[in-house]
């Protein structure tokens, strides 16, 4: 293994950052952002004496954690790092609520037994990423549910409704006769009311939250406060090369909470169109490193992208672990040597066709139809003492003591029950 960007960017990923200088300090910053509100701002920000807080909030819809939504908690890494305020919020009163963005129906309200429940996963899965223990986590319904109704109204009436109704989602859901609630219609008011609270400085999120956060601003000056910064991050796209972003929804993420082994392989996907966002969303690469490292890839795709899924890797497994994902991942797709410890072991009823036997393997994580999408494509073989056969037929049956590959990352050896 050739150490050379991934060597680099591990070394610098815990290095303090207090030491730099504002304009290389910037420098790390505005490569992650898809959008600043605004650029001077920031610049006056960060040159000032004060320690800033920075606010950054999700709404426990979900109790998983990809890949996707880290992309804003390295912006987050850099300032701590810099000796900065981490404001880590929970939304456990506006995740009842949906946050509307890029929505083109209403959320189903969550109780709060899945509230909490979500909760707990969520400040274990970004422990590696940002230091939870000198972060000051909220929860929002600690002030929200106390706010006076008085109060509210007169912190909403900076914002006009006919802003609210000209959000291209509201607009999109009017249009096709679907409901907006008018719950879903105060979601980035109450955002603002967080902001408001946290006396924050700095906001960083997903690009798609731009509007709640421009609504934030817009709240906190009429309230008499200056508005906070707002850094908008990229939504990376997923694994599967289509253009959509990552979402657990479209089957094309990475789990924060996967092993070093499938985070490699998964990363290992990845078109090599994405090398680049990827490397900018999660390593301190500067902009003066841009073309140097474009120029690279774009000379060493294979090499690049092993020492990419090797970093990612190494941010949540270590550098040992991430070591052993790359040796372990040549070994099986580039050398094609396995042993016994690759295999997945499948007891089921046999014989039985292919694409149900993989179903019950996959545990229905894996629908039928992409099964059979697998097979056309040739992405399913059996192993045999010739080596690697293509299944082709999905009609074939799959036999005690058979061995199936399944793409890149999947060996399964099924056995009768």
């Amino acid at each position: 293994m050739t150490h050379d960007w991934f060597e680099k960017l591990a070394g610098r990923h815990s290095e303090s950052l207090k030491g730099i200088s504002n304009d290389d300090f910037l420098a790390l910053v505005r490569p992650k952002c898809k959008h600043i509100v605004t650029q001077s701002e920031l610049a006056t920000l960060v040159a000032s004496k004060k320690k800033l807080r920075i606010k950054f909030g999700i709404d426990p819809t979900s109790a998983d954690v990809h890949l996707g939504h880290a992309v804003p908690i390295m912006l987050l890494n850099l300032f701590q790092r810099r000796g900065h305020e981490i404001h880590f919020l929970i939304g456990d009163f506006t995740g009842k609520i949906g946050d509307p963005a890029g929505r083109n129906d209403e959320r189903v309200v969550l109780t709060d037994k899945t509230i909490r429940s979500n909760m707990k996963t969520y400040t274990k899965q970004v422990r590696t990423l940002l230091n939870i223990e000198k972060a000051k986590v909220h929860q929002n319904s600690t002030w929200l549910r106390e706010l006076p109704l008085v109060e509210f109204f007169e912190i909403i009436g900076a914002v006009s409704f006919g802003e609210i109704a000209q959000r291209e989602d509201f607009r999109e859901r009017i249009k096709s006769g679907r409901r907006v609630s008018l719950r879903e219609a105060n979601y980035a008011a109450l955002m603002g009311i967080d902001s408001l609270h946290l006396k924050a400085d700095i906001e960083v999120g997903g690009i798609d939250q731009l509007l709640n956060f421009m609504q934030g601003r817009e709240i906190m000056s009429a309230s008499g406060t200056h508005p906070e910064v707002v850094l908008a991050t990229p939504l990376i796209e997923g694994t599967s090369g289509d253009g959509r972003k990552m979402s657990k929804s479209f089957n094309n993420y990475i789990p924060l909470s996967t092993s070093a082994d499938e985070m490699f392989g998964l990363v290992m996907r990845i078109p090599d169109v994405l090398m680049k966002s990827y490397f900018v969303s999660f390593a301190d690469v500067s902009e003066l490193e841009q073309n140097e490292l474009e120029n690279w890839i774009t000379e060493n795709p294979n090499e690049a992208k092993k020492q990419l899924a090797s970093f990612i890797a190494f941010l949540f497994h270590g550098k040992k672990r991430a070591q052993m994902a790359r040796d372990d991942f040549e070994r099986k797709f580039s050398k094609k040597e396995y042993s016994k410890s690759d295999e997945q072991s499948v007891s089921i009823s046999l014989p039985m066709g292919v694409v149900d036997a993989l179903f019950e393997a996959f545990r229905g994580s894996q629908s039928k139809t992409h099964i059979r999408k697998l097979i056309e494509q040739k992405g399913v073989k059996r192993l045999t003492q010739a080596g690697e056969e293509p299944i082709t037929d999905p009609h074939e049956e799959i036999s005690s003591d058979d061995v199936i590959k399944v793409g890149k990352l999947h060996l399964f050896r099924f056995r009768a029950k």
